[in-house]
């Protein structure tokens, strides 16, 4: 593989390698944007009632650069939290991020259509999802139903089959969303990047 996935112990040590060479404004603009994040998490996990007015204060007499550190750290926070939901709570996540994104963005009419086209975007999927698992299902189980009755007939007694758990059932709903996740993941990188380019 070549890529290694790091402990957090060797991730934390080569943090603390960059602290140790880096100069006195890189150590500044390292802990603002670890504020900027920290910030973004306390939003998302509604531990803050003033957002706007937490990050207004931490932009207060900031030189450009700093201010831009600072948006970067906020918005990745934000971004990271808006993922292809697998599960219901990871869209209530990604929603609460995109009202985090839509704060930032509030002067900028155009990005807060982008967070509504990036929402629909989410729930689409989640539907999307939902309707092709379903049909999946209910063409699975048309495929069963004989098969039930054959083993019912030859035991003597009911016999029920989760499709659910059949190995072919798995396999094929594995293929088509991998199919859904790329097609869907594109569009998602799509509006993840329209943010990262405004703060960089």
């Amino acid at each position: 593989m070549a890529e290694e996935i790091k402990s957090t112990l060797e991730i934390a040590l080569e943090k603390a390698e960059k602290i140790g060479k880096a100069s006195k404004e890189e150590l500044e603009l390292f802990q603002l944007k670890e504020e900027a994040q920290r910030l973004s998490a306390k939003f998302l996990r509604n531990e803050i009632s003033d957002f706007e007015n937490s990050l207004s204060n931490l932009l207060k007499d900031k030189t450009p650069q700093q201010k831009k550190v600072i948006y970067q750290g906020v918005v990745d926070v934000f971004l990271k939290n808006i993922v292809l939901p697998k599960y219901e709570y990871q869209l209530d996540d990604a929603k609460r991020a995109l009202e985090g994104l839509k704060k930032i963005f509030k002067k900028v009419p155009e990005m807060s259509k982008v967070c509504q086209q990036l929402e629909a975007l989410l729930k689409e999927y989640v539907m999307h999802k939902e309707a092709i698992y379903n049909e999946l299902l209910k063409r699975f189980n048309a495929g069963v139903a004989a098969l039930e009755k054959a083993l019912s007939d030859q035991l003597g007694a009911e016999v029920k089959v989760n499709v659910e758990e059949h190995p072919q059932f798995k396999e094929e709903w594995n293929k088509i969303k991998e199919k859904l996740d790329e097609e869907y993941g594109k569009q998602l990188e799509y509006f993840k990047n329209l943010f990262r380019k405004i703060v960089s």
